[in-house]
């Protein structure tokens, strides 16, 4: 948040020549999106000695940027890469290969940067420990807290990271991602719209159309992903999605249409947005929680047919808060959303899935794992 003593005022002035160490302290960013001279370019929201003003620099693929501290977290680097191509939907992955799952984090930086020190995930400097392993996101890095861009900064440059290392890393898009990109923007953290004020934007979402890194980046991730023997999404299989037949690469693809800057839409193409992005959609469907949502619960019959029209064994979702990560449906369906938050006594309560060797283990912010019962 800014300190409320600060009179913030939007300077355009432009800080090219200046290196980043030479500047005031960083309140948010960097963003890189493209300018009008087509090139690519860094804005920050930096303060001074009484105000908040924008900077920027141009920026090029292969270049770093870096990423300020938060709290006791270090700053760490980030390598400008080219455009990422579309993300695959299906994925083969050993038994052997061991696999990290979080969802909902919100903007929560320090807890989710945490947990992943604390199992070896990323080392003290944030930079992948994990070797061949795989790290998956089930959606939701935007709204509610206060570091969201720090989080989304940290999966993009884990994701090259872990390629040379021989893992990967897999952020899904959830609800959030969607509504946060479409400008639906009710749920964003107050300070974000400080932010978008400061650098002379309209809205926030426009520091992440389809010409800026991130925005690009994220427009070319999947909604639904099967990843060995299981699918991994934000919300869930309905009933009526199983009933439409389409492949993973066409759900995926209508979830990314209707992220596209270039409509209209067929009418066929429309109704597919429109369902792919509604409350019976991947990103929102609740039928395995119907006491957290107006909707009809999810029977076990509906399970199977998710499970059999996509060839897994079992689902694991986020979207929807658990005390703890839970089976559900007789283990068909894993619950992996705990939110991201803080205990009485200061402690960290969160809790990630840990698999391996198939083995599904409760990870939690003091580097332990417990088998899920």
């Amino acid at each position: 948040m800014f300190p409320d003593r600060l009179a913030f005022t939007l300077s355009l002035g432009f800080a090219a020549l200046v290196p980043l160490a030479c500047l005031a302290a960083t309140v948010d960013g960097p963003y890189v999106v493209r300018a009008a001279s087509q090139g690519l370019e860094a804005w920050t929201v930096e303060t001074g000695d009484s105000a908040a003003r924008k900077e920027a620099r141009p920026v090029v693929v292969g270049g770093a940027l870096t990423i300020p501290a938060v709290g006791s977290l270090p700053a760490f680097e980030v390598i400008l890469r080219k455009p990422a191509p579309v993300a695959k939907d299906t994925i083969s992955v050993a038994a052997s290969v061991p696999l990290f799952v979080v969802a909902d984090t919100h903007g929560e930086f320090e807890i989710l940067a945490d947990m992943l020190r604390a199992h070896r995930v990323v080392n003290g400097k944030l930079a992948w420990s994990f070797g061949r392993g795989q790290l998956v996101v089930l959606g939701d890095v935007f709204d509610r807290g206060a570091n969201q861009l720090e989080i989304l900064w940290l999966l993009y440059e884990l994701e090259a990271q872990a390629r040379r290392a021989g893992g990967a890393v897999h952020l899904l898009l959830g609800n959030h991602e969607t509504m946060a990109l479409q400008g639906d923007l009710r749920y964003l953290n107050p300070k974000y719209a400080r932010t978008a004020a400061l650098l002379g934007v309209r809205t926030y979402s426009q520091l992440f159309d389809a010409h800026s890194v991130l925005g690009q980046w994220l427009r070319t991730r999947p909604a639904v992903l099967k990843l060995g023997d299981s699918l991994y999404l934000h919300g869930g299989v309905s009933p009526a999605l199983v009933e439409r037949k389409w492949t993973l690469a066409e759900i995926n693809d209508g979830v990314r249409a209707g992220l596209s800057e270039l409509p209209p839409f067929s009418p066929a193409e429309r109704e597919r947005v429109e369902f792919l992005l509604g409350p019976a959609g991947p990103l929102w469907y609740r039928g395995y929680f119907p006491e957290r949502g107006n909707t009809v619960a999810a029977t076990m019959a509906d399970v199977d047919a998710s499970l059999a029209r996509f060839g897994v064994r079992q689902v694991l979702v986020g979207h929807t808060i658990v005390p703890t990560i839970t089976r559900l449906y007789e283990g068909k369906v894993v619950a992996v959303q705990v939110y991201p938050g803080h205990e009485a006594d200061g402690r960290e309560h969160f809790e990630a899935l840990s698999i391996r060797n198939g083995q599904l283990l409760r990870a939690l912010p003091d580097g332990t794992t417990h088998p899920l019962p």
